[in-house]
C-alpha cells in the first residue's frame, strides 16, 4: 500500500509539474526571429543564443524560422503586406537600408545610444543601421572574404601563399590539375557572386576592366572554373573539402566544415594594387514594426550586453560587430586575424551608388565574360564605381 501511495503521490507531482510547465509557456509571450542561416555552426550557434535567452528570464520565449537568402528582403516585404511578419530579422546588412526607409523597423535610437554603438562597433556597420540620424537595428556580426588556400597542396607543389595578381595566376595555373581547380571564386547571380566579385575590383583601385580582365586570365589558363557562376559560397567548401580547390575565396563561416574534415589551411588577403579591399559582410538584428517591440528590445538586450553576441559568434566563427570582442576574439583565432584587420578600410556596399544595379552588372559581367557575350572591356565601361555615405 505504501508503494502504491508514494507512486500515486509521485504521478501526482509529475502531472502537477507538466501543468506548471505548460502554465509557463502559455504566460509566456512568444517571439519570432526569421533569417537564411544554413550551415551546421550558424544553425547551432542560433539555437544556443535563443536557447540560453530563453532561460535567462521568464516572460518570454524565442524561436527562429529559416528563410532562404534568395528573395529574403522580398519575403520580409510581402509578409509586411500580408500581416505575416516576425518580430526580428537577422538580415544580410545591404538588405537593411532599403527596408529601413520603407518603414519597416522600429526606431531604437534610445537603445543604441546606450550602448554607444558609434564608439563600440565598426563604423563602416552603423552605416547599414542608421538612417537620418536614428538607429533601426543593431550589426549582429561581421565578415569579408579572403584567399583560403591548402596548406598540403601548396608545400608539396613549392609554391609560398601568392601576394600579387601575377602571383596568383602562376600559384593557381601551377596547382591546377584535372581533378583540381588552382582556384576558385563564387561567381553566381545575386549577393553572394557580387559579394565575391566585387573585392577585385576593388583591388584594382575600382577599375573594373582591369579587374575582370585578370578574371578572364584565369578563365584561360583554365586554373577557375566556368561552373564558377553555378557555385554558392558553400558548394565553394565543399569543392575544397573535397580536393577539387586549392585556393578559394571565402569567409571564416567555412572553417568549422574545413576542420571538421581535418584541413589545414591558412588565410591571407586578397591581393591587388589596393590591398585589404573588402567587401563587408555579416547581419544585421532588426526589430519589425509593429510586432513585439518590447519582447524584441529585451532579446536585444540579452545580445548585447549579457554575451549573446560573442557567445554566437565564437559558435558560428564570424567577427564580432562590436571592435572590442572581435579584438578580443581574435587573440585566439590566428586565422580570424585577417578579416578583423580589413573591417577598417572595408567598403560597404549600401554606399556604392545604385548598388541592385551595380550587383547584377558584377554577376552578369561574369557570366557573360564566360559565354564570350561581353569583353572585359564592355564590362568596364558598363561598371563604374561611385560611393556615397
Amino acid at each position: 500500500m505504501f508503494f502504491m501511495a508514494a507512486a500515486l503521490a509521485l504521478g501526482g507531482c509529475a502531472k502537477e509539474d507538466a501543468a506548471s510547465v505548460r502554465r509557463e509557456k502559455a504566460e509566456r509571450e512568444e517571439l519570432l526571429i526569421w533569417t537564411y542561416y544554413e550551415t551546421d555552426a550558424q544553425r547551432e550557434g542560433l539555437d544556443m543564443l535563443v536557447r540560453d535567452f530563453n532561460q535567462s528570464q521568464n516572460a518570454y520565449t524565442a524561436s527562429w524560422e529559416y528563410v532562404p537568402m534568395t528573395g529574403f528582403a522580398k519575403g520580409l516585404t510581402s509578409a509586411y503586406t500580408e500581416d505575416a511578419l516576425p518580430d526580428m530579422a537577422i538580415l544580410d546588412n545591404p538588405d537593411m537600408p532599403g527596408l529601413i526607409q520603407l518603414g519597416m523597423f522600429e526606431d531604437i535610437t534610445d537603445k543604441a545610444q546606450e550602448w554607444n554603438v558609434e564608439e563600440e562597433y565598426y563604423s563602416v556597420l552603423l552605416d547599414t543601421v542608421e538612417f537620418q540620424g536614428k538607429y533601426y537595428g543593431i550589426p549582429f556580426n561581421c565578415n569579408n572574404t579572403a584567399l583560403i588556400y591548402n596548406k598540403k597542396m601548396l608545400e608539396e607543389a613549392e609554391i609560398d601563399p601568392p601576394g600579387t595578381w601575377e602571383e596568383l595566376r602562376k600559384a593557381a595555373a601551377a596547382l591546377t590539375t584535372e581533378d583540381c581547380y588552382g582556384f576558385l571564386l563564387c561567381g553566381m547571380e545575386g549577393e553572394q557572386g557580387a559579394f565575391q566579385i566585387l573585392p577585385w575590383v576593388l583591388a584594382a583601385q575600382g577599375d573594373a576592366e582591369k579587374a575582370f580582365a585578370f578574371l578572364e586570365e584565369l578563365l584561360e589558363d583554365g586554373s577557375l572554373s566556368e561552373n564558377c557562376i553555378n557555385l554558392t559560397q558553400t558548394d565553394l567548401s565543399l569543392e575544397f573539402i573535397n580536393g577539387r580547390a586549392a585556393i578559394m575565396q571565402n569567409g571564416p563561416w567555412v572553417f568549422p566544415a574545413l576542420e571538421e574534415e581535418g584541413i589545414s589551411y591558412g588565410v591571407i588577403p586578397i591581393p591587388g594594387e589596393k590591398t585589404g579591399a573588402a567587401v563587408v559582410g555579416g547581419e544585421n538584428i532588426g526589430i519589425l514594426k509593429g510586432k513585439n517591440r518590447e519582447g524584441s528590445l529585451a532579446f536585444l538586450t540579452y545580445c548585447v550586453e549579457q554575451g549573446g553576441l560573442e557567445e554566437f559568434c565564437e559558435k558560428a566563427q564570424v567577427l564580432p560587430a562590436k571592435i572590442a570582442s572581435a579584438l578580443e576574439y581574435t587573440k585566439n583565432r590566428e586565422v580570424m586575424k585577417v578579416f578583423e584587420e580589413q573591417m577598417y578600410g572595408a567598403v560597404v556596399r549600401t554606399n556604392i551608388d545604385s548598388w541592385p544595379s551595380v550587383s547584377k552588372d558584377l554577376t552578369e559581367g561574369l557570366y557573360g565574360l564566360i559565354s564570350g557575350e561581353m569583353t572585359a572591356r564592355e564590362i568596364g565601361e558598363e561598371i563604374k564605381l561611385k560611393f556615397v555615405h
